[in-house]
Order: C-alpha cells, then sequence, then structure tokens
C-alpha cells in the first residue's frame, strides 16, 4: 500500500522425495541427456533413511539444471508412482521498490496500527460477550450496534423478552499471579531466546508463551518442549502480560 514492496512469486523452499521405485529402475526408463538430468537428480539428493532433499544448488552449480525443470520432473514422477513427493517453506518473493524509505518511521508506524487493531478486535469480542450475556432485548441491543435507533425497546420474540437471559460460567478460583515466579516459568525460555536472537524476550513474547500463544519464532525456538509453555493458560492474557511486564 505505501509503494515500498511489491509480490512477485511464491514457492516452496525445500523438495523432499521417497522412492517408490528403486533408483536403478527409475534411471532405466530414461536415455540420453534426459538420463544424466535424471541421475544427476538421484545423486544430488541427500538420502537419509527413508526420504532424499533435493538440493538445488548442487544441480545448478554442477549441471546447470534449473529449478524450474528439477520441480516438474519431480511432479511427473509422483504422477506416474515413481516417487511420494513433498513440499516444504512456502517462500514469498518480493521486489522492493522503493530503497529510500525509514526504517524506523516505519517500523513505529505499523507498531501502531498493529496495536490500534488488537484493541479493536478486543473491544468487538467484549461488545460480542456483552450482548450474549445482556438483560436487555438482544434485537434492541443488535439494533442499536449497527445505528438503528427506531428500533422497539422489546422484540417479544427473543430469548431475553422470552425470560431466557443467558448467564456466561464464571472463571475458575486461579492462585493470583503474584503468588507465580516468572524465573522459574520462563527462564530456559529466555535463555533458549536469548542464545538465538542475542537479547531478552519482550513481556509480550513472554506472555504468549506463558499462555501457550503459538508464533513462528516459537517453532525455532521449539517452545512447546521447554517446561513453562502454556503454564498460565487458563489466566486473562491482559492480565499476564501486566505481570510478565517489567516495573517501569
Amino acid at each position: 500500500m505505501r509503494g515500498i514492496i511489491a509480490p512477485r512469486y511464491a514457492y516452496f523452499a525445500e523438495y523432499r522425495f521417497k522412492y517408490l521405485l528403486e533408483p536403478e529402475a527409475l534411471l532405466a526408463k530414461f536415455a540420453g541427456e534426459r538420463r544424466q538430468f535424471v541421475e544427476a537428480i538421484i545423486n544430488s539428493s541427500s538420502r537419509a533413511r527413508t526420504w532424499c532433499t533435493v538440493d538445488f544448488d548442487a544441480l545448478y552449480q554442477q549441471h546447470q539444471a534449473e529449478r524450474g525443470r528439477v520441480v516438474k520432473a519431480l511432479d511427473w514422477f509422483q504422477e506416474k508412482g515413481w516417487i511420494e513427493l513433498e513440499s516444504k517453506q512456502m517462500t514469498e518473493v518480493y521486489a522492493l521498490l522503493d530503497a529510500s524509505f525509514d526504517s524506523e518511521a516505519l517500523s513505529t508506524e505499523l507498531h501502531g496500527y498493529f496495536q490500534q487493531q488488537e484493541a479493536s478486535e478486543i473491544a468487538r469480542i467484549h461488545a460480542m460477550l456483552a450482548l450474549f450475556a445482556t438483560d436487555h432485548c438482544l434485537s434492541q441491543r443488535l439494533a442499536a450496534y449497527f445505528g438503528d435507533e427506531q428500533a422497539p425497546e422489546r422484540c417479544g420474540h427473543c430469548s431475553v423478552c422470552h425470560g431466557q437471559v443467558a448467564h456466561l460460567p464464571e472463571p475458575p478460583p486461579l492462585q493470583p499471579l503474584a503468588e507465580h515466579n516468572l524465573q522459574s516459568l520462563c527462564g530456559t525460555f529466555i535463555q533458549r531466546h536469548q542464545a538465538l536472537k542475542g537479547f531478552t524476550p519482550s513481556a509480550e513474547c513472554l506472555t504468549r508463551f506463558l499462555c501457550g500463544i503459538s508464533v513462528p519464532l516459537f517453532t525455532k525456538l521449539k517452545a512447546r518442549g521447554i517446561p513453562g509453555f502454556a503454564a498460565l493458560e487458563a489466566y486473562p492474557y491482559a492480565a499476564v502480560r501486566s505481570w510478565a511486564a517489567p516495573p517501569l
């Protein structure tokens, strides 16, 4: 929207396959240049017990095999039932249209924008919950939400008008957050984060860890296997964030 970048294309960064036909039998189906091409794929793909990972860089450097041709060949092998193919790590490629933008200013603007979006979504969810638990006519409340001031005070046919007011369940009794120890819950996570990123995780990051909310970074950190992950998932997110935030 700012004219800074433009999407170009997307591709899977990693391909791996499992032989359903032995390599020798697969190679025997080709002759001439095609046989050499298939042989290059076989020889350049590192094989574990079952799966072979395609090395596109080696194929290009040693055999000038273009990535697109290799992928088409693998897709065709799978169609023939000779291999089982898997693709991973979808990668989006963008072109930089304007390199002169102020990265700090843009970062601040985007952070503010996402904070505003978060607050708006939270307010919307609270409004929806308030509607469910209201003791006023549901139709009238909905009409007021959408700006209709002419709706009657009672519609006569909703659950509230029939005397069936909904009551949301009370939250379970929980140990006060002040009685928990942040270092005990997050110590291992903080150490692993520092080793990977070189700095201490923010209160927001710690809160996501404690509440069990996964983000892409947590996959690299293998956060789900760290003691303390989701330890406070029963607590309100805002309360955990306030507790985890360092004092000013």
